[in-house]
Formats: C-alpha cells, sequence, structure tokens
C-alpha cells in the first residue's frame, strides 16, 4: 500500500498560484506528479482564504 504523502504550506500555495497565474490543472499535475483533483481542492481553499496557516494547510492531503 502507497503511503501517503504530506506537501509543506509554502508548496500548496505555490501551486494554487501557479494555477491562478495561468497554468493548467493538467500541466500542473504533469509537472508536479500530483492528480488533477488536489490540485483543484488547493486553489479552492486558497481562494477561500484558508492560507492563514489554518487546520487545513498543516493537515495531511488526502
Amino acid at each position: 500500500m502507497r503511503k501517503r504523502r504530506t506537501y509543506s504550506i509554502a508548496f500548496k500555495r505555490q501551486v494554487a498560484e501557479e494555477y491562478l497565474a495561468g497554468e493548467s490543472f493538467y500541466g500542473l499535475s504533469r509537472r508536479h506528479d500530483l492528480s488533477r483533483a488536489l490540485i483543484r481542492l488547493w486553489v479552492e481553499k486558497y481562494e477561500a482564504g484558508a492560507t492563514s496557516g489554518g487546520f487545513w494547510w498543516s493537515a495531511p492531503c488526502r
């Protein structure tokens, strides 16, 4: 069984900001080896203002 990976707050913010700067979900998922659904989740949370270090950013991602 594959172990769950965790990502730093800085990395999640970086990926969300790259998407908002015009990068596609597909391009980001290939470059960073992430699922598009995970990137979409990070972007939604980023846009909702959850980047202030709350529980979401410090919790492991699904």
